[in-house]
Protein backbone atom coordinates (compact mmCIF):
# COMPACT_ATOMS: atom_id res chain seq x y z
CA UNK A 1 0.00 0.00 0.00
CA UNK A 2 1.54 3.32 -1.03
CA UNK A 3 2.07 6.12 1.48
CA UNK A 4 -0.52 8.46 -0.01
CA UNK A 5 -3.25 5.80 0.07
CA UNK A 6 -2.32 4.77 3.61
CA UNK A 7 -2.46 8.41 4.69
CA UNK A 8 -5.85 8.81 3.02
CA UNK A 9 -7.23 5.82 4.92
CA UNK A 10 -5.62 6.70 8.25
CA UNK A 11 -7.02 10.24 8.20
CA UNK A 12 -10.50 9.23 7.04
CA UNK A 13 -13.36 8.22 9.32
CA UNK A 14 -15.53 6.82 6.53
CA UNK A 15 -14.15 5.07 3.42
CA UNK A 16 -15.96 4.56 0.14
CA UNK A 17 -14.66 1.61 -1.88
CA UNK A 18 -15.75 2.19 -5.49
CA UNK A 19 -16.48 -0.95 -7.51
CA UNK A 20 -17.49 -1.53 -11.13
CA UNK A 21 -21.04 -2.96 -11.02
CA UNK A 22 -20.32 -5.27 -13.96
CA UNK A 23 -17.79 -7.32 -11.97
CA UNK A 24 -18.04 -6.11 -8.36
CA UNK A 25 -16.40 -9.05 -6.59
CA UNK A 26 -13.29 -8.83 -8.79
CA UNK A 27 -12.99 -5.14 -7.87
CA UNK A 28 -13.01 -5.61 -4.13
CA UNK A 29 -9.58 -5.07 -2.57
CA UNK A 30 -9.67 -7.39 0.42
CA UNK A 31 -6.30 -6.54 1.93
CA UNK A 32 -7.29 -2.87 2.10
CA UNK A 33 -10.69 -3.81 3.55
CA UNK A 34 -8.85 -5.75 6.26
CA UNK A 35 -6.63 -2.76 6.99
CA UNK A 36 -9.69 -0.51 7.31
CA UNK A 37 -11.31 -3.01 9.69
CA UNK A 38 -8.15 -3.19 11.82
CA UNK A 39 -8.16 0.61 12.06
CA UNK A 40 -11.82 0.51 13.11
CA UNK A 41 -12.91 2.76 10.26
CA UNK A 42 -16.33 2.72 8.59
CA UNK A 43 -16.53 1.24 5.07
CA UNK A 44 -19.22 1.61 2.43
CA UNK A 45 -19.16 -0.45 -0.79
CA UNK A 46 -20.21 1.81 -3.66
CA UNK A 47 -21.12 -0.06 -6.82
CA UNK A 48 -20.80 2.44 -9.66
CA UNK A 49 -22.03 2.17 -13.28
CA UNK A 50 -25.25 0.52 -12.14
CA UNK A 51 -26.91 1.57 -15.39
CA UNK A 52 -24.83 -1.13 -17.15
CA UNK A 53 -26.30 -4.10 -15.25
CA UNK A 54 -29.85 -5.50 -14.86
CA UNK A 55 -31.91 -5.03 -11.69
CA UNK A 56 -31.97 -8.74 -10.81
CA UNK A 57 -28.16 -8.81 -10.81
CA UNK A 58 -28.12 -5.75 -8.55
CA UNK A 59 -30.39 -7.55 -6.08
CA UNK A 60 -28.10 -10.61 -5.96
CA UNK A 61 -25.00 -8.50 -5.29
CA UNK A 62 -26.77 -6.31 -2.72
CA UNK A 63 -27.92 -9.39 -0.80
CA UNK A 64 -24.41 -10.86 -0.69
CA UNK A 65 -22.36 -7.70 -0.05
CA UNK A 66 -24.75 -6.13 2.48
CA UNK A 67 -24.03 -8.99 4.87
CA UNK A 68 -20.51 -7.59 5.25
CA UNK A 69 -20.74 -3.83 4.73
CA UNK A 70 -23.33 -1.17 3.89
CA UNK A 71 -23.69 -1.35 0.12
CA UNK A 72 -25.18 1.11 -2.35
CA UNK A 73 -25.55 1.11 -6.12
CA UNK A 74 -24.99 4.40 -7.92
CA UNK A 75 -24.78 5.72 -11.45
CA UNK A 76 -22.84 8.86 -12.26
CA UNK A 77 -24.88 9.12 -15.48
CA UNK A 78 -28.34 9.08 -13.92
CA UNK A 79 -27.32 10.10 -10.35
CA UNK A 80 -29.13 6.98 -9.14
CA UNK A 81 -28.29 6.13 -5.54
CA UNK A 82 -26.74 9.50 -4.65
CA UNK A 83 -29.39 10.28 -2.03
CA UNK A 84 -29.06 6.85 -0.41
CA UNK A 85 -25.26 7.14 -0.35
CA UNK A 86 -25.44 10.50 1.42
CA UNK A 87 -27.98 9.07 3.90
CA UNK A 88 -25.66 6.17 4.83
CA UNK A 89 -22.74 8.57 5.28
CA UNK A 90 -24.83 10.79 7.59
CA UNK A 91 -25.93 7.82 9.68
CA UNK A 92 -22.33 6.64 10.09
CA UNK A 93 -21.12 10.08 11.15
CA UNK A 94 -23.99 11.10 13.38
CA UNK A 95 -21.98 10.62 16.60
CA UNK A 96 -18.76 12.15 15.24
CA UNK A 97 -17.72 15.74 15.91
CA UNK A 98 -16.22 15.85 12.42
CA UNK A 99 -16.24 13.13 9.77
CA UNK A 100 -13.69 12.88 6.97
CA UNK A 101 -14.64 10.80 3.94
CA UNK A 102 -12.03 9.09 1.75
CA UNK A 103 -12.57 7.36 -1.61
CA UNK A 104 -10.50 4.53 -3.06
CA UNK A 105 -10.62 1.74 -5.64
CA UNK A 106 -9.16 0.39 -8.84
CA UNK A 107 -8.57 2.66 -11.86
CA UNK A 108 -11.59 3.53 -14.01
CA UNK A 109 -14.20 2.39 -11.50
CA UNK A 110 -15.43 5.98 -11.34
CA UNK A 111 -13.96 7.31 -8.10
CA UNK A 112 -14.03 10.95 -9.25
CA UNK A 113 -17.64 10.53 -10.40
CA UNK A 114 -18.59 9.19 -6.97
CA UNK A 115 -16.86 12.17 -5.34
CA UNK A 116 -18.96 14.46 -7.54
CA UNK A 117 -22.13 12.57 -6.55
CA UNK A 118 -21.40 13.06 -2.85
CA UNK A 119 -20.35 16.69 -3.25
CA UNK A 120 -23.24 17.67 -5.53
CA UNK A 121 -22.75 21.22 -6.79
CA UNK A 122 -20.49 22.29 -3.94
CA UNK A 123 -16.89 22.23 -5.03
CA UNK A 124 -15.14 24.78 -2.80
CA UNK A 125 -11.92 23.34 -1.45
CA UNK A 126 -10.48 24.20 1.95
CA UNK A 127 -6.84 24.26 2.89
CA UNK A 128 -4.92 20.98 3.14
CA UNK A 129 -5.60 19.04 6.33
CA UNK A 130 -2.73 19.39 8.80
CA UNK A 131 -0.68 16.21 8.96
CA UNK A 132 -1.78 14.91 5.58
CA UNK A 133 0.54 14.00 2.73
CA UNK A 134 1.22 17.17 0.78
CA UNK A 135 -1.34 17.83 -1.92
CA UNK A 136 -4.40 16.23 -0.30
CA UNK A 137 -7.27 18.72 -0.29
CA UNK A 138 -10.68 18.54 1.35
CA UNK A 139 -14.12 19.80 0.39
CA UNK A 140 -16.44 21.02 3.12
CA UNK A 141 -19.83 19.37 2.71
CA UNK A 142 -21.28 20.72 5.98
CA UNK A 143 -20.11 21.77 9.43
CA UNK A 144 -19.55 18.11 10.24
CA UNK A 145 -18.70 16.32 6.96
CA UNK A 146 -15.57 16.81 4.85
CA UNK A 147 -14.68 14.90 1.72
CA UNK A 148 -11.04 14.29 0.81
CA UNK A 149 -10.72 15.29 -2.83
CA UNK A 150 -8.00 12.82 -3.70
CA UNK A 151 -9.22 9.35 -4.72
CA UNK A 152 -6.90 6.52 -3.67
CA UNK A 153 -5.93 4.59 -6.77
CA UNK A 154 -4.97 0.94 -6.31
CA UNK A 155 -3.35 -0.99 -9.16
CA UNK A 156 -4.73 -4.55 -9.48
CA UNK A 157 -2.29 -7.41 -9.23
CA UNK A 158 -4.20 -9.16 -12.01
CA UNK A 159 -2.94 -7.56 -15.25
CA UNK A 160 -5.89 -8.89 -17.23
CA UNK A 161 -8.33 -7.25 -14.83
CA UNK A 162 -6.36 -4.05 -15.40
CA UNK A 163 -7.10 -4.39 -19.11
CA UNK A 164 -10.79 -5.15 -18.52
CA UNK A 165 -11.07 -2.07 -16.32
CA UNK A 166 -9.72 0.00 -19.18
CA UNK A 167 -6.81 1.16 -17.04
CA UNK A 168 -4.33 0.33 -19.81
CA UNK A 169 -4.57 1.70 -23.32
CA UNK A 170 -5.60 -1.21 -25.53
CA UNK A 171 -2.72 -0.70 -27.96
CA UNK A 172 -0.29 -0.98 -25.04
CA UNK A 173 -1.46 -4.46 -23.99
CA UNK A 174 1.17 -6.99 -25.05
CA UNK A 175 -1.18 -9.98 -25.29
CA UNK A 176 -4.71 -8.57 -25.71
CA UNK A 177 -6.02 -12.02 -26.64
CA UNK A 178 -5.28 -13.21 -23.07
CA UNK A 179 -7.32 -10.34 -21.66
CA UNK A 180 -10.20 -11.33 -23.97
CA UNK A 181 -9.89 -14.95 -22.78
CA UNK A 182 -10.15 -13.70 -19.18
CA UNK A 183 -13.29 -11.73 -20.09
CA UNK A 184 -14.84 -14.60 -22.10
CA UNK A 185 -14.35 -17.07 -19.26
CA UNK A 186 -16.31 -14.82 -16.93
CA UNK A 187 -19.18 -13.50 -19.06
CA UNK A 188 -19.59 -16.36 -21.57
CA UNK A 189 -20.43 -16.09 -25.24
CA UNK A 190 -23.91 -14.51 -25.11
CA UNK A 191 -22.81 -10.86 -24.63
CA UNK A 192 -20.49 -11.19 -27.65
CA UNK A 193 -23.23 -12.73 -29.78
CA UNK A 194 -25.59 -9.87 -28.88
CA UNK A 195 -22.97 -7.17 -29.41
CA UNK A 196 -21.88 -8.41 -32.85
CA UNK A 197 -25.14 -10.06 -33.96
CA UNK A 198 -23.46 -13.41 -34.60
CA UNK A 199 -23.61 -16.98 -33.26
CA UNK A 200 -20.43 -18.53 -31.91
CA UNK A 201 -19.44 -21.98 -30.61
CA UNK A 202 -16.41 -20.94 -28.57
CA UNK A 203 -13.73 -18.27 -28.23
CA UNK A 204 -11.80 -19.46 -31.29
CA UNK A 205 -14.98 -19.28 -33.35
CA UNK A 206 -15.61 -15.74 -32.05
CA UNK A 207 -12.17 -14.61 -33.25
CA UNK A 208 -12.60 -16.19 -36.68
CA UNK A 209 -16.06 -14.69 -37.22
CA UNK A 210 -14.94 -11.22 -36.16
CA UNK A 211 -11.93 -11.50 -38.46
CA UNK A 212 -14.35 -12.11 -41.33
CA UNK A 213 -16.87 -9.51 -40.14
CA UNK A 214 -14.27 -6.73 -40.03
CA UNK A 215 -12.19 -8.04 -42.94
CA UNK A 216 -9.02 -8.18 -40.84
CA UNK A 217 -6.08 -9.16 -43.02
CA UNK A 218 -3.18 -8.37 -40.69
CA UNK A 219 -0.59 -11.11 -40.28
CA UNK A 220 -1.11 -10.90 -36.53
CA UNK A 221 -4.90 -10.83 -36.92
CA UNK A 222 -5.58 -12.41 -33.52
CA UNK A 223 -4.16 -9.38 -31.71
CA UNK A 224 -6.06 -7.02 -34.00
CA UNK A 225 -9.38 -8.76 -33.32
CA UNK A 226 -8.63 -8.92 -29.59
CA UNK A 227 -8.06 -5.17 -29.51
CA UNK A 228 -11.36 -4.57 -31.33
CA UNK A 229 -13.13 -6.62 -28.64
CA UNK A 230 -11.42 -4.78 -25.79
CA UNK A 231 -12.22 -1.37 -27.32
CA UNK A 232 -15.88 -2.41 -27.62
CA UNK A 233 -15.94 -3.67 -24.03
CA UNK A 234 -14.47 -0.45 -22.69
CA UNK A 235 -16.99 1.62 -24.68
CA UNK A 236 -19.88 -0.43 -23.29
CA UNK A 237 -20.88 -2.09 -26.58
CA UNK A 238 -20.39 -5.55 -25.02
CA UNK A 239 -22.82 -5.69 -22.10
CA UNK A 240 -21.53 -8.47 -19.87
CA UNK A 241 -21.29 -8.85 -16.11
CA UNK A 242 -20.30 -11.40 -13.49
CA UNK A 243 -20.23 -11.75 -9.73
Amino acid sequence: MNIKLKDLIDKSDILLEVLDSRFPKACRIKYIERYIKEKKKHLILVLNKSDLVPEDFIEIVMEEFSNEYPTVYVSSKTRKGSRRLRKIIKEMGKDMEKAYIGVFGYPNTGKSSVINLVVGRKRAKTSPIPGFTRGLQIIKLSKKFYLIDSPGIVIPRNKYLLAILGAIRVEKIEFPQKAVLYLYKHIGKKPFEEAYNIKVDNLKDLFIKLKEKYNVKDKDWIKKVARIILYDWQRGKIKGFWL
